[in-house]
Order: structure tokens, then C-alpha cells, then sequence
């Protein structure tokens, strides 16, 4: 590909363009539950990172310690079995090291798996 080419499919959706992660304000209403299309691994922090769908976009979340912490022991073996499973959200506090403060952040609050549903 050269500069001024590009796969067509960069150009079918706004994703990895703007607010390609998922933030705060994108969690509207915690009763409401993201599909995990996709899981990948957050190279610069080392770290999986599951892909959710919201609206018809793509929402990236990386797993902390925190967040990896609760999806193994929510019985998810691995990272990659969090494809398909439904993850629902709480807002919370945390410390930031680089603000220096207690700043708004997400929690994971129960992951759902369809597959299981009775």
C-alpha cells in the first residue's frame, strides 16, 4: 500500500478514528450490557484489550489488573474466551498516578455469557 493508498475498509466507519476506546461518558446506563466482537493485546501497556460493540461501533477496553482480576475469576479462563460474552459496566473512582488524583473510571460489573442463558 502506498501513501496515497488505502484499503477500502478503512474508510467503511469512523472506528480507530475517534473515541476508539471506551470512556466514562460512553456508559450512559449501567443496566445496559457491550457485546465483545474481538480481543486483542494492548502492546504498549502489555495487557488484553476486549473490543466491544455499542451502537454499531467498536468500543476498545483494556483489562488492568483490576478489571483481568475480575473477569478470571468471573470463570473466564483466558482472555481470548471473553469473545461473545456480554460485559456490563459500573462507574467508579480510582487514583490516576500521572493526575495525581481520584478520577472517574470504569468497573467491570458482571459479564453475561448468551450461550449460557437457559
Amino acid at each position: 500500500m502506498t501513501g496515497n493508498e488505502m484499503d477500502e475498509n478503512d474508510l467503511d466507519n469512523w472506528d480507530g478514528f475517534l473515541g476508539s476506546f471506551l470512556s466514562v461518558e460512553d456508559i450512559k446506563d449501567e443496566a445496559i450490557g457491550l457485546p465483545c466482537v474481538a480481543v486483542e493485546i494492548d502492546q504498549e501497556n502489555d495487557r488484553p484489550i476486549v473490543v466491544l460493540e455499542q451502537n454499531g461501533a467498536k468500543k476498545k477496553f483494556s483489562l488492568n489488573v483490576t478489571n483481568s482480576k475480575f473477569v478470571s475469576e468471573a470463570g473466564i479462563s483466558k482472555p481470548k474466551l471473553c469473545l461473545g460474552k456480554v460485559f456490563f459496566f459500573r462507574k467508579s473512582m480510582a487514583y490516576s498516578p500521572s493526575a495525581k488524583k481520584e478520577v472517574p473510571t470504569l468497573r467491570i460489573a458482571k459479564i453475561d455469557d448468551p450461550e449460557k442463558k437457559e
